[in-house]
């Protein structure tokens, strides 16, 4: 998850109307878990079988239960691998909380439990690592799913290398010394913004407390220093972006201006927004899904989910 409105504003620019609110997402019976393992620092638990597979990232501060609902529609067809990454959900972080870790404990999942070319779904923070990985790793994936997560953290898209450090130090510095009381508060407000239903968005803070606070501190410096864009013309597989596109009311940390805007205008601007900044990567796909907000997979999930088997579908 963001920590900063001005990078949530930039990122959701949209507008439709009825929004469909699931405060139950959560609850999702799961299917029998395969196993659980420990690849590098991350931790792995399988579901279901099926090909290609699936190996899901969570977002900064989340575990597997983002995308509970999103394992029992495709335990059904396919083998999915719910990642924690090291920090998040109750797993200690270790000496090596950073993207380069688990970048390198995927690799150990794929290339350990012999998966054959699997789809890498990463949501926010996981959705900058899957589009790194298809950067670094294009031979051992199929395609890359980015859902809400970018290659640059975009109130930064414009700002020099040297501005970035300094956002990025201000980021960590300000998570990792406040007092858990504040951080609860600070975290708990802007998951108010991020989830369309606000006793789905209880939950999810409730959940995302869970983490920890220098993990997300480190994780999140991280990603703000993080500028993609140059080599998005290295990922040699098949890509997508999906974006959420949050209904009435606007979520805080949109421009009130935008409410004057028709919803078709609203889609358009958010999809050239989100082509805008993957521009460098060949023949990506940005694919909206209406009336959501950050947590795609938990505001609307089955058309999530839709949106996911789609993609899927074209692939060889």
């Amino acid at each position: 998850m963001h920590f900063a409105r001005i990078a949530l504003a930039a990122l959701a620019l949209g507008l439709t109307q009825g929004a469909i609110v699931r405060a139950d997402v959560l609850d999702t019976k799961l299917p029998a878990q395969a196993w659980s393992k420990t690849f590098g620092n991350m931790r792995v638990q399988k579901y279901g079988s099926g090909s290609p597979a699936l190996i899901l990232v969570p977002g900064l501060a989340c575990g597997p239960w983002s995308y509970r609902d999103t394992i029992g529609r495709e335990a059904a067809k396919h083998a999915v691998y719910a990642v924690t990454l090291a920090g998040f959900d109750g797993l200690p972080a270790g000496e090596d909380a950073t993207l380069d870790a688990a970048e390198a404990s995927i690799v150990t999942l794929i290339t350990s439990e012999h998966l054959d070319k699997p789809v890498l779904v990463g949501h926010s923070l996981g959705g900058t690592l899957a589009l790194r990985f298809g950067i670094d790793h294009s031979d051992l994936v199929r395609a890359v799913v980015a859902v809400d997560g970018l290659p640059v953290f975009a109130s930064l898209a414009e700002a020099s290398a040297e501005q970035r450090a300094a956002a990025a130090q201000q980021f960590y510095t300000s998570v990792n010394s406040a007092s858990a009381a504040d951080y609860a508060k600070v975290e708990t407000g802007y998951v108010d913004d991020y989830v369309t239903d606000q006793t789905l968005a209880a939950k999810v803070a409730t959940l995302a407390l869970r983490s920890d606070q220098k993990a997300v501190a480190e994780y999140g410096k991280e990603l703000q220093l993080l500028d993609l864009r140059p080599q998005l013309s290295k990922i040699a597989v098949p890509a997508a972006e999906i974006a959420p596109i949050p209904s009435v009311p606007l979520p805080s940390y949109m421009p009130a201006f935008m409410a004057q805007m028709s919803a078709s205008d609203r889609s358009a601007v958010t999809i050239g927004f989100y082509q805008s900044l993957l521009a460098g990567a060949p023949a990506i796909k940005v694919l909206p899904v209406a009336d959501s907000r950050h947590f795609i997979m938990l505001d609307q999930p089955a058309a999530f989910a839709s949106t996911l088997d789609g993609f899927i579908a074209t692939l060889k």
